[in-house]
């Protein structure tokens, strides 16, 4: 989430790019509902560790993208962007991820919808009640969805933290602020043990304080990180993403006061300028990417040598939430015995190469998308191979299957040379005296017995 000193805010709002940071992180409990106090019995239980899931990150600035990443650092997928946004936050079960504009004129910040696929905003709300009233501006630079839907939001110019209703766009306020002298830095996680996750801002530069909100809405300090603008979750694991552009993996979150350093690892120097980040287990929901992948051969054979063979590989997000469909086709026990047509690659969505026998798809779906990738081989004449192709599509993302037992694997036979695809046709074959026409069956000069002649006169 972006999160600037007063004097970078002012050089932001006069058109200076100033680049951000990203941050991510692991699961999480269900934060106390947007009104009342929560007794302290409301903490929600800790819960089993869920699978990973991919981060996503946006920059601002000169680069206006969306990036999604995997807890390695390495980019997944890259799309622009229609603006600045000073956080984005999936819903709480991954299906909408929501934007909001950075940094807002005052009364009329707004909160947007985005296509994770294609980053194209695909709706707009305004954002009234008092977090359109910050001034100088809203300066909304921290979103994060709670387990009931509500967004969690932080402002650089208020202390106070605020509640969005995403239907509406009211904002109501938290029952809970930053002390005095500290602002929104980006980002807010709900933990495993029900804690919420705060990052904030005191100096520009400086390092970013960081926060327990307890379920009673007491607030506590438990460190710092390198200065960081945004926070995501995957599978247990914090991600803080500094203003350097490294992606920091928090290896400790402390549950007692304290000001000290918190111990961390950096994943990667991306050298971007972050502005938000997100992920689907922000909210404390179990979100995981979910896709199948199932593959056809057309003719299914057995075929002639010299034949031609078109395959068709079909990669669904069966899940709720965007997914990488990455997989893998293993292509080396079918180039034994064909050759791959050239220019017969064509991919519906995403990007098919071919590498050797290795052909790899990578690209991301919405849920319920689906892409199709279809290429072509011909049998070899003659064919010096084992007559025999097959080959394997595995998954190679998180959450990928097979769509069945057997749909990932398709195997062809290859008819060897002495095969006769045409004995079947009418009186094709036979003898004298077996249907045929007189002498019919020997013009090629074949004394081999065929198939259904064992009946014949001895």
């Amino acid at each position: 989430m972006a999160c600037y000193g007063q004097n970078g805010l002012r050089r932001v709002l006069t058109g200076a790019a100033i680049g951000l940071v990203l941050a991510v992180t692991g699961t999480a409990g269900l934060a106390q509902a947007h009104t009342g106090t929560a007794p302290a019995s409301a903490a929600a239980k800790a819960r089993a560790v869920c699978p990973p899931t991919p981060l996503w990150a946006n920059t601002g600035g000169n680069d206006q993208r969306l990036i999604q990443y995997d807890t390695t650092g390495t980019a997944l997928s890259n799309v622009p962007l229609a603006r600045d946004y000073g956080d984005i936050a999936f819903s709480p079960n991954g299906s909408t991820l929501y934007g909001v504009d950075f940094p807002g004129a005052p009364d009329s910040a707004t909160l947007y919808t985005i296509d994770p696929v294609t980053g194209a905003e695909t709706a707009g709300r305004p954002i009234s009640g008092p977090l359109a009233a910050v001034t100088s501006v809203p300066a909304v630079n921290g979103l994060t969805a709670r387990a009931d839907g509500m967004l969690i939001a932080g402002s650089f110019n208020s202390s106070q933290i605020f509640l969005i209703d995403p239907a509406t766009g009211v904002s109501t306020l938290f029952p809970a602020s930053f002390p005095a002298g500290t602002v929104s830095a980006g980002d807010f996680i709900t933990l495993d043990d029900g804690d919420v996750l705060a990052f904030g801002s005191t100096v520009v530069g400086g390092p970013s304080p960081v926060f327990r909100i307890r379920p009673d809405n007491t607030v506590v300090q438990i460190g710092t990180v390198p200065q960081t603008f945004g926070a995501a979750k995957s599978a247990g694991s914090v991600y803080a993403f500094a203003s350097n552009g490294d992606i920091n993996l928090l290896t400790s979150l402390p549950t007692t006061a304290s000001t000290s350093p918190l111990p961390v690892t950096t994943v990667e120097a991306t050298g971007r300028g972050f502005y938000g980040a997100t992920s689907a287990q922000d909210s404390g929901s179990c979100v995981v990417p979910a896709y199948t992948v199932a593959k056809s051969a057309s003719p299914t054979g057995p075929v002639n040598q010299g034949n031609t063979i078109t395959y068709r590989l079909t990669v669904t997000n069966t899940g709720t939430t965007a997914a990488n469909g990455d997989f893998t086709d293993d292509l080396s026990d079918v180039l034994d015995d064909a050759t791959f047509v050239p220019g017969s690659l064509t991919s519906t969505s995403g990007s098919a190469n071919l590498t050797g026998n290795t052909l790899t798809w990578t690209g991301t779906l919405a849920p319920g998308g689906t892409a199709t990738v279809t290429y072509q081989v011909r049998a070899n004449t003659p064919d010096t191979g084992d007559h025999t192709l097959v080959n394997y599509v595995a998954p190679t993302a998180p959450g990928g299957s097979c769509s069945s037992a057997r749909s990932c694997s398709v195997t062809i036979h290859v008819k060897k040379k002495h095969d006769h695809e045409d004995c079947d046709e009418p009186g094709h074959g036979h003898k004298p005296g077996h249907g045929g026409k007189p002498g019919h069956g020997h013009d090629h000069g074949h004394d081999d017995v065929h198939e259904g002649d064992e009946d014949k006169a001895a």
